[in-house]
């Protein structure tokens, strides 16, 4: 009897150990496949891109449970552009990814552990932080309606759910970095209709933004991604699209545009245009963001060059007698102020949002305010990081 009862636990613990050996980990093993076409006989550019692509459709079906609504999916395809690019403590490439190549596709096999938990986490982040840009005060942002369309390669017009999915992903895009935008249906819907490259077609788009969209917004942001070719090449997908993307001013219809062609390949062929789509989408939104303050900051109203800027003072400690200064200044320098708060973080940083008159540039206004009181404000150190509103940087030194 003892010896049965022996040998009962040994047989537990044995158990016990085997279950516990097989128990899945948080970051398991995988080879995945990526695909890129070579073009322009780049075959360093090719392996690169098949490797992110196996990194994409690692990420993919580790976010499958969490992507269910459309903006779900925008939200996903943020996610996975941000992993590709620093994927320290998402993924990790095991050993040296095996590439092939076959009539001008590049094939990449890539052994990949993957933690589906810490990608979650980011997915959920990610939630977050543009729903707090979406609800976050928007006094001194800069305001983008946002509206995507594609072409199918005979140039009909297409606005379907896969197009809807990427206008949220660019308007997304640009929430993240420092933008209010705006994505109403029906202003999407006729902008997405309209040739930007007609300027009669932007001044019609301009006018009727102003007529149905209530506040004050800056510019519009066009994107068109036009199925240029679709072909098969060693039983796989090839599609190259060419992406436009236009950002003009309300007022001033100044237009800053990026132009640039994407190929993808896959076994499947509208998941090729798809994949082609998404890549155009997220290089266009990263250049164009970069420029929009820059190009939507001067704006025309009635005869007046208008400039919305957030200045930031630093090294004011006494609010009652150096901040009031500062804030008599700033008027006096033709400015409207249209709001001021200390940064909560930097207690001695004063915030001031104001629309900017009678001036041609930024450097013009920085001098204007800084003649209201010489001697005291300095140049102060700039953010080379910072989006959204153009922006000037003074130091107190009274």
């Amino acid at each position: 009897m003892k010896l049965k009862k022996i040998l009962g636990g040994l047989m537990s613990l044995l158990t016990a150990g085997f279950i516990f050996a097989h128990t899945p980990s948080t970051a398991e093993a995988e080879v995945f496949r990526g695909m890129a076409a070579i073009v322009n006989n780049d075959i360093i550019k090719a392996q690169r891109e098949a490797q992110e692509d196996a990194m994409r459709n690692c990420i993919e079906r580790n976010l499958g449970t969490r992507v269910q609504s459309d903006t779900e999916v925008s939200m996903g395809i943020i996610v996975s552009d941000r992993i590709v690019t620093n994927a320290d403590g998402y993924i990790r490439v095991k050993g040296s990814p095996k590439f092939t190549q076959k009539d001008g596709i590049m094939i990449a096999e890539v052994d990949l552990e993957a933690n589906a938990q810490t990608m979650i986490g980011e997915f959920d982040n990610i939630k977050g932080l543009i729903q707090n840009a979406m609800n976050a005060d928007t006094t001194g942002r800069t305001h983008i309606v946002v509206a995507v369309s594609g072409r199918d390669e005979n140039g009909r017009l297409q606005n379907n759910r896969e197009t809807n999915i990427i206008t949220t992903y660019v308007d997304d895009k640009m929430a993240l970095q420092g933008f209010k935008t705006h994505a109403t249906d029906d202003v999407v819907e006729y902008i997405a209709g309209k040739d930007f490259d007609d300027p009669i077609a932007r001044a019609e788009a301009r006018k009727q933004v102003r007529n149905m969209m209530a506040g004050d917004v800056n510019g519009i942001l066009r994107g068109s991604l036009s199925t240029v070719k679709v072909q098969q090449a060693g039983g796989m997908w090839s599609a190259t699209v060419s992406a436009v993307f236009q950002l003009v001013g309300i007022v001033s219809s100044e237009t800053n545009s990026y132009t640039e062609y994407f190929t993808a390949v896959d076994p499947d062929r509208d998941m090729a245009i798809k994949k082609a789509r998404e890549r155009a989408s997220a290089t266009a939104a990263e250049e164009i963001a970069k420029r929009a303050a820059e190009t939507l900051q001067g704006e025309m109203k009635g005869g007046v060059q208008h400039t919305r800027v957030a200045i930031e003072i630093e090294g004011i400690v006494d609010r009652t007698n150096q901040g009031e200064k500062v804030l008599a200044a700033i008027r006096s320098a033709h400015c409207r102020i249209i709001r001021s708060l200390y940064d909560k973080n930097k207690p001695t940083t004063l915030k001031v949002f104001v629309d900017a008159t009678s001036a041609g540039s930024l450097d013009e206004i920085k001098q204007n305010i800084k003649t209201q009181l010489p001697g005291v404000l300095e140049d102060g150190d700039e953010d080379t990081d910072a989006s959204g509103s153009a922006k000037i940087y003074l130091r107190y030194r009274g």
